[in-house]
């Protein structure tokens, strides 16, 4: 509030509202004050005070950084989900920067702004892992469901008392060393779970057997049927159920 020059020195309503009154010298507003008689010198001074308790507006901006940049982190390293890692690392960098221009006139967010900034490039770091064991996890992956041209057929499938025994036949037919997993399929007598048999580096063009053991009910007898299944080498060595062709 402007002082009011055409006011001779006095008493006069306080305007800036703190008191009853406030004594004006006849240039300025001064800190000598009244209330209900009494006289008294304002603590704050002649000077209106400052409104320092803006409304905050919020930062949503702040928020979503920090939101992104932590899932980022849980995402990044892992193999296929690396890619959700990578966009919401992105948003999370992005969001960061943002959110922190609006800390400056919302008042609130710089942490959490700065933090998902943080965490949103640590997350597109650690991506390089996560694109790695992707790369990986896929070649393991098509090395199992597509072992190459090959060969195969069942050369003896019994049942006795108490087991099955079954032999397989692998040829490879493709030019280059192969890893196999052969899954037989039995069918009679039923209730018997899938037998499984590996082969290694079988040399192109050559042939190569593989024999496959269960026990069963001891009164189990009669005649063997068996389907062969072929895969590659199980990804990392996990043993998974067989996909049928």
């Amino acid at each position: 509030m402007s002082d009011p020059p055409a006011l001779p020195s006095g008493w006069f309503p306080d305007p800036h509202a703190r008191h009853e009154y406030r004594y004006f010298n006849g240039h300025s507003w001064t800190a000598d004050v009244a209330d209900g008689g009494r006289r008294m010198v304002d603590p704050y001074g002649a000077a209106p005070l400052k409104r320092t308790d803006k409304p905050s507006t919020g930062n949503g901006l702040a928020v979503a950084a920090l939101t992104c940049g932590l899932v980022a982190l849980v995402f990044a390293w892992m193999p296929i989900f690396v890619v959700i890692g990578i966009a919401l690392g992105v948003l999370g960098v992005v969001f960061g920067v943002r959110g922190r221009k609006r800390a400056r006139t919302a008042g609130s967010g710089q942490g959490m702004a700065l933090t998902g900034l943080i965490s949103g490039s640590a997350a597109l770091a650690l991506s390089i892992v996560g694109i790695v064991f992707s790369v990986s996890f896929i070649r393991e992956f098509v090395d199992f469901i597509e072992p190459g041209p090959y060969e195969a057929q069942v050369v003896s499938c019994t049942v006795g008392p108490g087991a099955i025994d079954v032999t397989a036949a692998v040829t490879n037919r493709s030019d280059e060393p192969r890893d196999y997993t052969v899954y037989g399929v039995v069918n009679q007598p039923e209730g018997v779970p899938d037998l499984v048999g590996t082969l290694t580096a079988v040399a192109p063009g050559a042939t190569e057997q593989v024999a496959m053991h269960h026990t069963v009910r001891s009164d189990s007898s009669g005649e063997c049927s068996v389907r062969l299944v072929v895969h590659g080498p199980t990804p990392y060595g996990l043993d998974i159920e067989r996909i049928d062709d």
